[in-house]
């Protein structure tokens, strides 16, 4: 790291760089798996550590496992970077084990010389020394430990130490964030509902596959057009309506209309949905009730044969059916915010 000036940087300077590096790591990668080598290399660099190491919980076995490792371009600690992937730590045990013991950082002046560092005689061979450790937490739960190696002997830092350890929760806030978005995306894309985020711009943003296994288009098919487009031309003047009064925020309420197909046919589609206008979206869940309009269509077709006197059947929302009733629909008007 050099200045504009050529002046050196100060170790504030340096540190303060380091949790720029790191935050700007975690903002741009999808998993620790990707962020960890711009971690690890950020901290050897700017903070003058010569090798660095992740290692994260293997929950199946209860130890701690060599994720990831990086050393500077002009040294190399073969055998102990072997060492390491090879080795699983039990709580307690090695710098790794004892971070998670503990739940606190650690620092070793001298590993070579550390009664509790099984790996002391590879490190001795390829000159490393001083090492310090600290956790990846999340709500006081280690889920790894980063470690990190000088040939120099050095005393420890508190500074440095606090830092890190703060480095170290935010790390764990990130894989926190990343799980809950991958459950998030696991029940979006598992379910057999049409899930959807819509603009108000009058396009989807996001959609499940649910809706290419009922409509038949590809996703980039029905995101390419107005949602709008696609609601049958009898249902249009109901689903403004109901745009319109999630516009004004009124509670969500179960609606009904049909949907074009790719091969031309109609599907009824029962929605609910809520806007967010401070983040231009609405949120919807759409449910295909096809079959129990045609159910329903049947029973009523019955019901004139048998009396000659045309019957209302009730469906389960407690809604009137009949040809005269009108028909709540998605999609609203053209640059409505609603797809409902």
């Amino acid at each position: 790291m050099a200045l504009p000036s050529g002046r050196r940087p100060s170790l504030a300077e340096r540190r303060l760089a380091t949790e720029h590096a790191t935050a700007l790591a975690l903002a741009e990668c999808a998993t620790l798996t990707e962020a960890a080598p711009r971690i690890l290399r950020a901290i050897c660099e700017l903070l003058g550590w010569e090798h660095g190491a992740l290692w994260t919980v293997d929950t199946r076995t209860d130890r701690l496992r060599c994720m990831d490792v990086w050393h500077g371009p002009t040294v190399s600690f073969p055998g102990f970077e072997a060492g390491s992937r090879r080795t699983a730590f039990e709580r307690g045990v090695g710098l790794p084990g004892r971070v998670w013991a503990s739940a606190e950082p650690a620092w070793i002046p001298d590993v070579v010389r550390d009664t509790n560092f099984p790996r002391a005689a590879i490190a001795a061979r390829e000159g490393l020394h001083a090492a310090l450790g600290f956790p990846i937490l999340l709500h006081g739960r280690v889920l790894g430990i980063l470690e990190f190696f000088s040939r120099d002997i050095r005393e420890p830092d508190e500074g440095l130490l606090q830092m890190l350890t703060t480095i170290g929760s935010q790390i764990g806030l990130f894989v926190e964030r990343r799980r809950a978005e991958e459950e998030l995306d696991r029940f979006f894309t598992l379910s057999s509902d049409l899930f959807c985020i819509a603009g108000f711009d009058g396009y989807f943003k996001r959609l499940n596959p649910t809706w290419t296994k009922v409509l038949g288009y590809e996703l980039d098919e029905l995101t390419a057009r107005p949602y709008f487009d696609l609601v049958h031309p009898d249902d249009r003047a109901s689903t403004v309506e109901e745009a319109r009064n999630i516009d004004r925020g009124l509670d969500p309420v179960l609606f009904e209309n049909r949907y074009r197909c790719k091969d031309g046919s109609y599907r009824w589609l029962q929605w609910a949905s809520t806007s967010y206008p401070g983040e231009q979206v609405v949120y919807a869940v759409a449910r295909d009730i096809t079959d129990r309009k045609a159910t329903e269509a049947q029973l009523e077709a019955t019901g004139r044969s048998c009396n000659g006197t045309p019957r209302i059947w009730r469906s389960s929302s407690g809604n009137s059916r009949s040809p005269g009733i009108r028909q709540k629909t998605p999609p609203a008007r053209r640059g409505s915010s609603s797809p409902t």
